[in-house]
């Protein structure tokens, strides 16, 4: 393994990818290629078609999204719940068929086709060589404004968690990491994203993910509790950086891929871990409630629960 691979996750092309076995996933790939290059109306009935086929049929992840609404949004009937699942569903069809716009399609063409809202605060922040955290929630048009930002030359980083298919893993940084930086996983540990960010890059942060209890202050979320991790202030703290919160959306009727962004965040720093956790929630509320059917309502966001609390996903008998 190579200096610049140990450092950081960079998975590379593997000659056992032409094994027999992932000949499906080289389909996908070519089929994600090929869509790149449609006409986006076209490309999106069809999405919707199938998303809205497919999440109708996908049991145990429409259980585990129409859980998240249940508890989240208990003051909303059963209808409205399910309706907001088939958009869910649509969007999430019609941004992975457009995927295959990030690997191949021209920077020119991502300025045409991706819009950042609010972009003057966030650019006057990078043209001062402040370093910037964009918080960002979980949708399913997340790295269109990431890879744009990066096909205009802005350095930048991030954590994810690999893929533990290899070909797969690979297969998803040909957008994300087409204009390269600096990717970690959390083997690498939280200190080499601080001192990427330290060094200029713009760095990606998702806030919503659950890493348990232990690590995280429980803090209401919407119209439930959420284990919630505090250390967006300390990443603030260590870096000097300035959080932006920004929510990626997809609007068919445009066929646009979307940024909104939303002032800074200024007040992380409180020293309350709690306080600071609720905050963080508070603006992804006010991000995620316009567009409530652009977000990953499928992940486990509420597993994590006080000692006595059972799993809401677990089924009951």
């Amino acid at each position: 393994m190579s200096l610049l691979s140990s450092e950081q996750h960079q998975p590379r092309f593997q000659w056992s990818f032409l094994h027999p076995k992932y000949w499906g996933l080289w389909l996908a790939l070519l089929f994600a290629l090929m869509l790149a290059f449609w006409p986006y109306r076209l490309r999106d009935r069809v999405a919707a078609l199938i998303g809205r086929f497919i999440g109708r049929r996908a049991g145990g992840t429409r259980r585990r999204a129409r859980i998240n609404l249940e508890l989240c949004f208990p003051h909303w009937d059963a209808q409205r719940i399910e309706q907001l699942l088939d958009e869910m569903f649509e969007r999430a069809a019609q941004v992975i068929f457009a995927s295959g716009v990030l690997a191949v399609r021209s920077p020119a063409y991502l300025e045409k086709r991706i819009k950042l809202r609010g972009e003057e605060q966030l650019l006057t922040l990078l043209e001062q060589k402040r370093p910037v955290v964009l918080m960002v929630p979980h949708t399913w048009a997340i790295e269109f404004p990431g890879v744009l930002l990066t096909s205009r030359g802005v350095p930048w980083t991030t954590m994810m968690k690999p893929n533990p298919n290899p070909m797969l893993d690979w297969m998803m940084l040909l957008g994300r990491n087409r204009f390269p930086g600096k990717i970690f996983t959390r083997k690498h540990g939280i200190k080499r994203l601080l001192a990427a960010i330290r060094e200029g890059r713009l760095a990606y942060y998702l806030p919503d993910q659950d890493h348990g209890m232990a690590k995280s202050e429980y803090v209401r979320f919407f119209g439930t509790h959420k284990a919630t991790l505090p250390g967006l202030g300390m990443m603030v703290k260590a870096t000097g950086a300035v959080v932006i919160p920004l929510y990626a959306t997809y609007d068919p009727k445009t066929g646009l891929f979307e940024g909104h962004i939303r002032a800074p965040l200024t007040d992380l720093l409180s020293g309350d871990k709690a306080r600071d956790a609720r905050r963080m929630n508070e603006e992804l509320e006010a991000m995620i409630a316009p567009y409530p059917e652009q977000y990953m309502w499928i992940l486990k966001l509420l597993k994590s629960r006080p000692e006595g609390e059972p799993d809401p996903y677990r089924r009951q008998g």
